[in-house]
């Protein structure tokens, strides 16, 4: 064990500069997946704890990323997850999985096809695949809505996944729409 500690601990100090690389640039999400940015992951044999929680979500489709949904790159901090389209996914299970990993989600970012409807003061997206309904934030938000169908790249902040009740919309602001 301390073998591998030693190993883990050598990987690092010889690649500290993937924690200095610049992770903010746009994330393109394909559809059906989902991408977490998350501080901390920078060496592949520890991250293995948090793609083992993550594997056993239900929502994941395991025919993907080596048979079981997940795929860890450790250079841009990031986790992507391979979505069954008729299931919703649960951020909530997500971040904790990751939390039990060791490690810190930073932002969700995801594609949902859908349509936008105003809700009193609140524009809802609901996904088409899933009926699941995120809150859409952001400036002009208002002119999706009576477009029909619409493909939105959101962005959700982690922070805010750990606070969401169950059963309320998914607060997103739109990365992208089209």
């Amino acid at each position: 064990m301390r073998a591998l500690y030693l190993a883990c601990a050598a990987f690092l100090a010889t690649n500290v500069t993937f924690a200095d690389q610049d992770t903010t640039g746009e994330i393109l999400v394909e559809p059906h997946q989902a991408i977490v940015q998350v501080n901390g992951i920078v060496c592949s044999f520890c991250a293995y704890g948090a793609e083992k929680n993550l594997s056993k979500l239900n929502f994941l489709d395991k025919s993907q990323f080596g048979d079981d949904g997940v795929l860890i790159d450790i250079r841009l901090h990031r986790v992507t997850l391979a979505l069954q389209p008729d299931q919703e996914f649960d951020f909530g299970q997500v971040y904790d999985a990751i939390k039990k990993g060791g490690y810190d989600p930073v932002s969700f970012h995801v594609n949902v096809h859908g349509q936008v409807r105003q809700d009193g003061d609140r524009y809802l997206l609901t996904s088409s695949d899933n009926g699941q309904v995120f809150e859409v934030l952001g400036n002009d938000v208002g002119r999706f809505v009576g477009e029909g169908s619409i493909n939105v790249t959101g962005l959700i902040d982690a922070d805010r996944v750990a606070t969401i009740e169950a059963g309320q919309p998914m607060p997103m602001v739109i990365a992208s729409a089209g």
